[in-house]
């Protein structure tokens, strides 16, 4: 069976549910709150689709998206290959990783941090150091765990252009000492009157806050800025009383 990731136009359908228009606004509420510099330039990690790149080129943004996977860099240079604006696309591993050129804000999406020990949580985060500019801005997407353990499942389901995906999602603990779980896609994809069906499975370390903050302070190259439930500067998460209202929480970094 293929993977997920080899098929991005079936990937960027079961995961259109999202309003780009309005998370990229509040990227630019962070640069306006936070941001230590004027941004021009954004690193995308675990870039996949580039789901944000016409978004963030029509704003006058130069975009570069890292991801390991060769058809999602190929599909999304063809996207932008359509698109006014710089654009550029790099394989490979956000656990450890070196580009020539730094930027001004660099972004990982929907849980996309995987690791699977604490070792290379510390090299992504010395990786993200070494391409960021001081004052520049981190922003994690659903990286950090804000409830107990538990072993979700959901399924969803997504049209365009007459292709329907059903998408379901689960997470099974392996081990708990290590904090490590299971996560599994599957993915239905009725097109044209074909089904094909696709599938990725793969472990990752997962991620608590006080252990997250300590992690940062122990790297000494970024400051804690705040993190927020919903992708909503006014709801810091500190405020959140039952976890289980908690979705798609944001954490933002400054680089010293």
């Amino acid at each position: 069976m293929k993977s997920v990731y080899d098929e991005p136009r079936y990937y960027e359908i079961a995961f259109s549910y999202r309003d780009i228009a309005a998370e990229v606004d509040t990227f630019e509420l962070c640069f306006e709150r936070y941001s230590g510099l004027p941004v021009k330039s954004v690193l995308e990690l675990g870039s996949g689709n580039s789901p944000h790149l016409e978004e963030l080129l029509s704003r006058g943004y130069a975009y570069t998206g890292l991801d390991r996977s060769e058809a999602m860099l190929e599909y999304s240079s063809q996207k932008a290959s359509a698109i006014p604006g710089k654009a550029a696309f790099v394989r490979g591993d956000m656990v450890d990783f070196t580009i020539s050129e730094t930027f001004d804000f660099v972004f990982i999406m929907l849980g996309s941090l995987h690791t699977q020990n604490t070792q290379e949580l510390r090299s992504h985060f010395s990786s993200v150091s070494r391409v960021l500019n001081r004052g520049g801005l981190y922003l994690l997407d659903w990286c950090v765990r804000f409830a107990p353990f538990s072993e979700p499942s959901e399924s969803w389901t997504m049209e365009r252009d007459g292709i329907r995906v059903t998408t379901r999602y689960s997470e099974k603990l392996i081990d708990l000492v290590e904090q490590l779980v299971e996560e599994t896609f599957t993915v239905k994809v009725m097109d044209d009157g074909a089904v094909t069906h696709l599938a990725e499975t793969g472990i990752r370390r997962v991620i608590f806050p006080q252990e997250f903050l300590q992690l940062i302070e122990h790297s000494g190259e970024f400051e804690f800025v705040g993190w927020w439930n919903n992708w909503d500067l006014e709801s810091p998460l500190g405020d959140v009383k039952d976890p289980r209202s908690i979705s798609r929480p944001i954490i933002l970094l400054r680089r010293k």
